[in-house]
């Protein structure tokens, strides 16, 4: 008996539905005959010639990858330094392998649906109908698959694409060993070893479930390893998964090979072990005070290994817990994956790190964490057991800088302050230093900042009043009059001219007040009790010394005065946020019309020092410092001024004051976190936005 298959095809929908029965042999014949045909058709194909392959792919993308990285390379020496520090690209390589994709299923269309139903149907019959008929495409059976006499069954209920019944079928010739390898648009079927090497390699490059290729075929995953390079576990992936696996030290990967399903088991084992030292979660760093990393690490190895825990070094992996020395700031850190050993070592280091008994002096080194070792010394200096000041003395000079170092001495104490490495050293007793350690730190504390805005504005009032008149003769021309008040008359005030034949009679009454700003406004950012200091202005030249020498003769000698606008602020914020200003505050100029030395001009100067009060925020305002200036002029004719009645005809005077006002305002504001200068900086950089720089320019 053989089993007939009906082949029923829907012209609409192309659906296509395959039925199966049991019929007579004698009714089979005619049926055979067209599958001997379509064998034999298929077979005309399979001469004995050679196959002749297309070049490998690579090869192509390794001269484009050659080029690209030539031009990449080219264009990365045109960088500029501040953009070296940009992110790069992924390399070329990865890219060229996600674009390719498997081209034996790209041939087939996701748009075209079929349904098909298939019991037990030998293997060639059903690879015939399914690759001839419905997929209808070039194709070649081996000897082994016309000989399997296996049945397939395989039922749709939903209609499929194109694609997808391509990929079934090749997901159920797998799991026969069977394999389907396209090259120059004829798929081969046979044995997977007969043909392994037929058709194209897929690649994958990757450490991600995402970065393996979605294909049937063998792929050649390449698998990065994001940490350190661990070769020995090719052999346990090689147990869990049907791949090969080749380590690649020098590359820092894993090449693995099989189908995609085997590659992804083994892409997850990965995975799981690829991190960091797996079993050092937990760290903790201890800054040692009172003896040095050697002895520190000696006294702890020996106390936990008396309660059965062992100490390793920092290569050690197999112990429980491991340490690492940093002698250059003396400390150790712990790594331990059990939190409850850390804290144990912890409690051993509070206990062994504290100062030798006896009167024996030691020496002891501390280095401050937030202030300056000067700062710290002048206030220590002072504080301990009532010492004198602290006196300086500065070593010798190296070949290219010097080391000055200050000192102070009290009964069984001695600091010194190493400003070279910020640091001050103590040589005096354990229990001496034990004592003075909780005040050193309580004075090491972050100094905090102060921005000074300061405005400082010169207000000028000018009150000028001028009156006179002019005569003159010029003998000719007609009487007439001209005038106006300050109408396009190039006249100040009120003017009136009578010109007449023999002279010309002129009147002139001004009075003029003017009020002139004069601002200065720098921003100053200064340190807790530090000063700073503001300065614009000239340097004038001053005689400073007249030498008679009979012989020589007179020498002068020139001293050079600053003058111009100078302010020194030395803020101090006290606990409770209150600033305390030290502020002093001169602006000077200099005036040739008074000199008393000759070639020396004079100097004026107003000056304002003071100490105030303020809250962060909060404007302090200084004003009232004025100073006056009057001028007093009289013009006159000789002989005509004196005459009664008609003389101040021939009289001209000239009266002016000059009254200047110096007012200061200062704002201070604690910057006592980052995002306050943050802030800070963001409204500085709005400010600068709004200047007209092109006003300026013109």
């Amino acid at each position: 008996m053989l089993k007939m298959i009906n082949l029923v095809v829907n012209p609409v929908s192309s659906s296509i539905l395959v039925k199966e029965k049991a019929e007579p042999l004698a009714k089979a014949k005619p049926l055979l005959a067209a599958l001997s045909l379509t064998l034999l058709a298929g077979c005309s194909v399979t001469q004995d010639k050679q196959l002749v392959y297309s070049p490998s792919y690579l090869l192509k993308e390794n001269v484009a990858q050659q080029q690209a990285a030539e031009g990449e390379q080219a264009q990365q020496e045109k960088v500029t330094d501040s953009e070296r520090n940009q992110e790069l690209k992924p390399f070329i390589f990865k890219q060229k392998i996600e674009n390719k994709g498997d081209q034996s299923e790209q041939a087939f269309s996701d748009t075209k649906k079929v349904s098909l139903a298939a019991d037990e149907l030998p293997l060639n019959e059903f690879l015939h109908y399914v690759m001839g008929e419905v997929l209808q495409v070039s194709y070649i059976l081996g000897d082994s698959v016309k000989a399997d006499s296996d049945t397939l069954t395989l039922n749709l209920i939903e209609s499929v694409s194109h694609r997808k019944l391509f990929s079934l079928v090749e997901e159920l010739l797998a799991e026969r060993e069977y394999a389907i390898r396209f090259n120059d648009g004829i798929y081969y079927i046979n044995q997977e070893e007969q043909v392994a090497g037929l058709g194209k390699i897929i690649f994958g490059y990757g450490n991600k479930v995402e970065d393996v290729p979605n294909t049937n075929q063998d792929i050649w995953q390449l698998v990065p390893f994001t940490y350190d390079f661990n070769g020995s576990l090719a052999v346990p992936i090689m147990q869990i998964a049907k791949v090969i696996v080749r380590p690649d030290a020098k590359q820092n990967m894993l090449v693995i090979q099989g189908k995609r399903s085997e590659v992804l088991k083994a892409v997850e084992f990965i995975h799981l072990f690829d991190k960091p030292n797996a079993g050092r979660k937990h760290l903790s760093m201890y800054a040692i005070e009172f003896s040095d990393t050697e002895r520190i690490t000696s006294k702890l190895t020996e106390l936990l290994k008396q309660e059965g825990i062992t100490l390793g070094n920092a290569d050690s992996l197999k112990s429980a817990m491991s340490v690492v020395k940093l002698p250059n700031i003396n400390s150790i850190t712990l790594f331990s994956n059990n939190k409850e050993l850390i804290n144990r070592a912890l409690y051993w280091l509070n206990k062994i790190d504290v100062p030798e008994l006896g009167d024996d002096i030691q020496f002891f080194v501390y280095a401050p964490k937030f202030s300056r070792a000067a700062d710290l010394g002048d206030s220590l200096g002072s504080l301990i057991d009532g010492a004198a000041a602290v006196s300086k003395s500065t070593s010798a000079r190296a070949q290219n800088a010097a080391t000055s170092q200050n000192q102070a001495e009290v009964q069984g104490a001695e600091m010194v302050i190493d400003e070279r490495s910020n640091t001050l050293i103590f040589q005096t007793t354990g229990e001496r230093y034990r004592k003075l350690l909780p005040l050193i730190k309580r004075l090491d504390v972050m100094p905090k900042q102060i921005l000074l805005e300061v405005v400082i504005a010169e207000v000028q009032l000018t009150d000028e009043f001028r009156q006179g008149v002019s005569f003159s003769l010029t003998n000719r021309g007609l009487a007439n009059t001209r005038g106006g008040f300050n109408i396009n008359s190039g006249s100040d005030g009120f003017s009136y001219t009578l010109t007449g034949v023999d002279g010309e009679f002129n009147l002139t009454l001004f009075e003029s007040s003017s009020h002139v700003d004069i601002l200065s406004r720098p921003s100053l950012l200064v340190r807790d009790g530090v000063s700073a200091n503001f300065s614009v202005g000239n340097d004038i030249p001053t005689v400073g010394e007249i030498v008679t020498d009979p012989v020589n003769g007179n020498r002068t000698s020139v001293v050079y005065r600053k003058t111009g606008v100078e302010l020194t602020v030395t803020p101090t914020i006290n606990a409770q946020g209150v600033v305390i200003m030290e502020v002093e505050q001169s602006n000077s100029n200099s005036s040739t019309s008074n000199a008393a030395v000759a070639g020396s001009p004079s100097i004026f100067e107003r000056k304002i020092s003071t100490e105030v009060v303020s809250e962060s925020g909060q404007t302090v305002v200084l004003g009232g410092l004025i100073s006056e200036s009057k001028d007093l002029g009289d013009t006159s004719v000789p002989f005509f001024s004196d005459i009664p009645l008609i003389g101040k005809l021939f009289d001209t005077k000239n009266d002016s004051t000059v009254k200047t006002e110096l007012v200061i305002m200062v704002t201070p504001r604690v910057i006592e976190s980052n995002n306050e200068w943050q802030s800070i900086h963001q409204q500085f950089k709005q400010e600068l936005k709004l200047l007209d720089l092109e006003g300026i320019a013109n």
